[in-house]
């Protein structure tokens, strides 16, 4: 449990992890081959998400323990004598390298997997760190958290299903992380904008000002519903479309009858208060269910993929659930 702690897992498990998930998955569903057949070669891949963010996490909290002990902020490091604390992201560097290895020959898939690791490093450590180079920083955590992670998972699940890249589908996803992976670090960068003018960090949000932003919000989300209009016509299967509509009509029933904001990046004023970050629920939940559902009615086996899928990641289905039932209730009680 300590170490589940101290890599940060709560903050990137469902957040990141189930996204990419349903990228496999469709890009799986492409060759028209079970689910079952290619999960073992999706976990395996996949571990390669859980080694870079359990790199990134520890790496972020060593480089900004001065800034968070400056400010009050618990830092999971700190309490890590200083001789020990590379010890962490030097055996992820080497087992992540040795993991990057096993791809060889095949170029794309390497150069794709090494590069998030290179664009964190290059965000976080000192004399880089590009988190106080303003937009630079931005686009490297973009690029290492969703643009080269959902590219290398297009790559090596089209080479290990034996279909040719589509490449549409490729530069759809590509815009697609590019796009959400800004919507993330924004967020977190404005959400911290107060913590980090404090502490004297200069980021990208520290020197913009937030009402300043709100239309270049609307242009990302655009852009990304765009991308992502464009993934679903590849995708091609109406379940996924369906449960967009579901997921819109669930954030729009969570706005009207329990008070939730929805948010692009920004945070409207007034904090705390119930919000919900436009679309993420439907790419944390909402996809990849619909995908494994509909995987699971054309093979029977695929059942025990969409069952272990539910199992790794019932929080966030319970979390909606839950929503779910509080929506009922007001229904109710309107009615």
């Amino acid at each position: 449990m300590k170490a589940i702690k101290t890599i940060r897992a709560s903050e990137w498990w469902g957040y990141k992890v189930a996204p990419l998930l349903a990228i496999g998955y469709a890009t799986a569903m492409k060759s028209g081959k079970s689910l079952a057949e290619s999960s073992p070669y999706l976990l395996y891949i996949m571990l390669a998400m859980v080694l870079g963010a359990a790199y990134v996490s520890v790496i972020n909290d060593i480089t900004d323990m001065e800034e968070d002990l400056a400010i009050g902020k618990k830092n999971r490091m700190a309490g890590v004598a200083p001789s020990r604390r590379w010890i962490f992201p030097a055996v992820a560097l080497v087992a992540g390298a040795a993991y990057i290895a096993t791809f060889y020959p095949h170029v794309l898939i390497m150069a794709l997997a090494a590069m998030p690791w290179i664009a964190f490093s290059c965000y976080s450590i000192p004399p880089i760190r590009l988190k106080k180079r303003g937009i630079a920083g931005v686009l490297a955590d973009a690029s290492g958290a969703h643009i080269f992670t959902s590219l290398f998972i297009v790559a090596s699940m089209s080479h290990y299903t034996g279909q040719p890249i589509d490449w549409i589908w490729f530069f759809a996803v590509g815009l697609w992380a590019l796009c959400y992976g800004l919507r993330g670090i924004l967020w977190h960068m404005f959400f911290d904008r107060e913590n980090d003018i404090a502490s004297g960090t200069p980021t990208y949000a520290t020197k913009v000002d937030p009402q300043s932003f709100r239309g270049r919000e609307w242009m990302i989300l655009v852009v990304e519903m765009i991308a992502l209009g464009a993934m679903l016509w590849r995708i091609g299967k109406p379940l996924p479309v369906i449960f967009l509509v579901f997921y819109l009509l669930f954030a729009m029933a969570s706005w009207r009858k329990l008070g939730f904001r929805m948010v692009i990046i920004l945070m409207p004023p007034g904090y705390p208060y119930p919000y919900l970050i436009f679309l993420a629920d439907f790419y944390q939940v909402f996809l990849p269910i619909a995908l494994l559902l509909r995987a699971a009615l054309v093979f029977r086996y695929d059942w025990i993929v969409l069952i272990v899928h539910g199992v790794l990641f019932s929080y966030g289905i319970y979390r909606l659930l839950r929503s779910s039932l509080r929506l009922a209730k007001a229904s109710e009680i309107v009615s």
